[in-house]
């Protein structure tokens, strides 16, 4: 019987033993990261702040770490707080650990341990969000600027329990107290958070609608001349084109009522015997500009004057408002 007993006791510690769960693991890791704020026209950088967001470099178990009492600190080493294009060229900006919030600065020591974890890993897969803004900056060349933040993170989170912390993971030096915030926050681990803006070239183009007036006659309209003006990014020098409009015919212009025609032309400059057009040595540069030509700064405009006539020899088709829509092209 006593042997019986026993083996029955040790059957029970057996299976109380196998159905105990195990306990789970993890860790807080950091990792060097990248934020891109996309891309936007020059423009647009030059009026508007552009905005987003990426991890700051640390990741963390949030479910572990809610055992017990977190640690968390932050120190930006070093940044310049600019994004630096391909001349040399750059975009102010700050950063921020919430949206809209206290911009980062470079030495100053942050300790986040009050912050609910909930808020304070709120990125991707546990990370901790780091929030980019520029400041809107004019007269830009088209390309990728890029910055940099040199963080330090120092963290006391657990990493080892089912019910109850059984291990933690600290950053190398921290020191966690019983009872207290630390005071030994240690070296803390380096992290570089990179971020990237790509300015597009872009232009902003004025083109007035050209008006014949009436006439009785094909032949009796007057020719008109009028200017399209033109400015692009800074260092982007530019082709113009003129497509052939919605109804060409062989390569001529034309316009139409109701199913009826008026052939029509434009030409370069006010004086010009060339057609305007959209292919090859039929389009204008830059360099051809009327006024200001060659500069490319996104602040002048360039000038291009053409002449519009009615041509010769062609049956005046049945009166009516005759009408036609050209695009402009520009290509760098």
């Amino acid at each position: 019987m006593p042997t019986l007993t026993r083996l029955i006791c040790a059957l029970s510690a057996l299976i109380a033993a196998t159905l105990m769960p195990s306990a789970a693991s993890a860790a807080c890791t950091t990792a060097t990261a990248s934020t891109s704020l996309g891309s936007a026209s020059s423009y647009a950088v030059g009026t508007t702040q552009q905005q987003g967001s990426g991890s700051a470099g640390l990741q963390c178990d949030i479910l572990l770490a809610a055992l017990t009492a977190h640690y968390i600190a932050l120190r930006v080493d070093a940044s310049t707080f600019l994004l630096t294009g391909p001349t040399g060229q750059t975009i102010a900006y700050t950063a921020s650990l919430t949206s809209g919030g206290t911009p980062l600065t470079v030495g100053n020591f942050q300790n986040l341990s009050s912050t609910s974890l909930v808020s304070l890993f709120a990125g991707t897969n546990n990370s901790i969000p780091i929030y980019f803004r520029t400041t809107a900056t004019a007269g830009l060349h088209a390309g990728t600027y890029s910055g940099f933040l040199d963080m330090r993170w120092y963290h006391s989170v657990c990493s080892l329990g089912v019910l109850a912390c059984l291990a933690y993971s600290n950053s190398p030096g921290l020191v966690r107290p019983l009872l207290t915030p630390p005071t030994n926050w240690g070296s803390g681990v380096a992290v570089r958070v990179n971020v990237e803006l790509i300015v597009e070239k872009d232009c902003v183009i004025t083109a007035p609608n050209a008006g014949f007036g009436s006439a009785p006659l094909a032949g009796s309209f007057n020719p008109i001349t009028r200017t399209i003006l033109i400015r692009c990014s800074a260092g982007a020098s530019y082709t113009v084109g003129l497509d052939d409009g919605d109804y060409p015919d062989n390569g001529v212009r034309r316009m139409h009522s109701s199913g009826n025609y008026l052939r029509y032309e434009i030409y370069k400059s006010t004086t010009s015997p060339d057609r305007w057009g959209s292919v090859g040595s039929a389009r204008r540069s830059s360099g051809d500009a009327d006024t200001n030509p060659n500069i490319h700064d996104s602040v002048t405009t360039q000038g291009f004057g053409y002449r519009a006539a009615i041509l010769p020899g062609q049956v005046t088709p049945p009166p009516g408002l005759y009408t036609d829509t050209i695009l402009i092209d520009v290509a760098f």
